[in-house]
């Protein structure tokens, strides 16, 4: 079913579909870096999950304590060095992380959409399918990653591990990408997918045609039906995403180049 789902529009896509589909761009950007103009990492759903839980109990004079509390540190610190979505932040220039706002009168319906952090600049893009100009829900939605994020990453003394952050910890800025507008209602996962693997090889994502995204759905999943099968297959076992991997290099991981 996971398979099915993926491959057809009829279906909405859910977290296990965009998480593993961002794990698969990650390993992509870690086989053949010299695509990929930046070093980057993903987030997860349930990364997404942990802010908006956190969230209602933050302010801006959060202290140390806040983040020390036994749930907040159990839930949002590791992302910043622990890898549990790969590559540490500390070793990467941007972090693509999926959002996913629910309906105020039924939470059952959600709208997925991209958020692209950017280490260096102070920023966060966003790239939503459905609008290409700032709304309320969207807006209150990333203001909860623009205020958080800069006072997680100076709990975890971020400065002092990253190459070019520097030491000031203000609010990010929140810019609304332009973006191609799926025209059905089940897709908006499917294209927050699209807009990350063509940002992560540097491309713009207004080259992607709304009415290609069926087919995208089916080579993705097809993609990853086969990449599964080979390694099981070939008993492949995936190296650690630690910079400095040889990841092009057979002698060290026979991945097959079509990954």
């Amino acid at each position: 079913m996971f398979f099915l789902e993926l491959s057809d529009s009829k279906f909405v896509l859910d977290d296990k579909h965009i998480d593993i589909a961002l794990y698969y761009l990650r390993k992509k950007e870690c086989y053949h870096p010299r695509d990929h103009p930046f070093r980057c990492t993903t987030t997860d759903v349930l990364f997404d999950n942990y802010m908006a839980l956190v969230y209602k109990d933050f302010s801006e004079d959060a202290s140390d304590e806040f983040w020390c509390a036994g749930d907040n540190q159990l839930f949002l610190t590791p992302y910043v060095y622990s890898r549990r979505c790969g590559i540490a932040c500390t070793e990467v220039d941007k972090i693509f992380f999926p959002c996913r706002l629910s309906l105020e009168d039924d939470e059952a319906v959600t709208h997925f959409l991209l958020g692209v952090l950017d280490l260096n600049q102070k920023k966060i893009d966003v790239y939503d399918s459905i609008y290409s100009e700032p709304y309320e829900a969207g807006m209150n939605y990333m203001q909860m990653y623009a205020r958080m994020i800069p006072h997680l990453l100076k709990f975890s003394q971020f400065d002092k591990n990253h190459k070019s952050f520097g030491n000031v910890f203000n609010k990010f800025d929140i810019q609304w990408q332009r973006s191609p507008h799926q025209t059905g209602s089940t897709d908006c996962g499917a294209f927050l997918i699209k807009f990350a693997e063509l940002l992560m090889i540097g491309k713009d994502v207004q080259q992607f045609q709304p009415e290609d995204i069926k087919d995208f759905r089916k080579e993705l999943a097809a993609n990853l039906w086969a990449h599964g099968e080979w390694k099981r297959n070939s008993g492949y076992d995936t190296p650690p995403e630690n910079v400095g991997d040889d990841y092009e290099s057979e002698n060290e991981t026979f991945c097959p180049k079509e990954l």
